[in-house]
This record gives structure tokens, sequence and C-alpha cells, in this order.
């Protein structure tokens, strides 16, 4: 699937167990005049990491084809995504293909980035 495609964001969540909801703030439109409420959503996905026993924040950003994973003090993030693959049970890796990079999240809270 694609970030952008309809309820891709809706079905990560489902994958990870984690809680979704719109972020209280949005992708500015191109016009900078319009109100900030027109732009594009963001979601945030909360999950617990078993192995940091901490939380992680995913967040989705469609329009933009990017994720970011913050936990505690790291974030890593992906820009120019182009595929998301879910495996049920196990992770969610979204997947940029040029230049080649890899940044998956299981459903234990595990985070990793490869470029």
């Amino acid at each position: 699937m694609r970030l952008s495609d309809a309820g891709a964001p809706a079905a990560i969540a489902r994958l990870l167990a984690a809680d979704l909801t719109e972020a209280p703030f949005r992708v500015p439109a191109p016009d900078a005049s319009s109100d900030a409420s027109e732009g594009a959503p963001v979601y945030e996905l909360r999950l617990p990491s078993r192995e940091h026993e901490s939380e992680i924040l995913l967040l989705i950003w469609p329009s933009l084809h990017r994720a970011d994973v913050r936990l505690g003090k790291s974030t890593w993030t992906l820009k120019g995504i182009d595929t998301v693959e879910t495996y049920p049970g196990v992770e969610v890796l979204f997947r940029r293909e040029e230049p080649p990079a890899i940044l998956f999240v299981s459903v234990d809270g595990r985070v990793a980035l490869v470029a």
C-alpha cells in the first residue's frame, strides 16, 4: 500500500495495536494565506515499546510520504516513502526506493532504520 492510500494510517494502527488520532497540527496548504486548518492531516499512533518500557510515537504524514518515530529522546525519520508493507503479528515496513531505505516498526515496539 501507499502511505497516502485512504485507510493506510488505520491499517497500520490495527497491525501495531496502536491508538490512532489526528495530530493537533496539519501540513500547511501550499497557499500560505489559507487557514492552517485546511492543510493535510498528520496522524499519531501511540504504542508501547516492550524493550524500552516506554511509549513510541509514530507520526504519519501521508501528503509528505513521511514517517517519524519518537522514542524518548531519539527520533527516526524516513522521507519519500514509496510503499508500506505490513506483516501481521510482526511489523510495519516503510520503504523508499531511491536512495534505498527502510524504516521498521515492530508490534513489540522495536524500531530500525536501514539506509
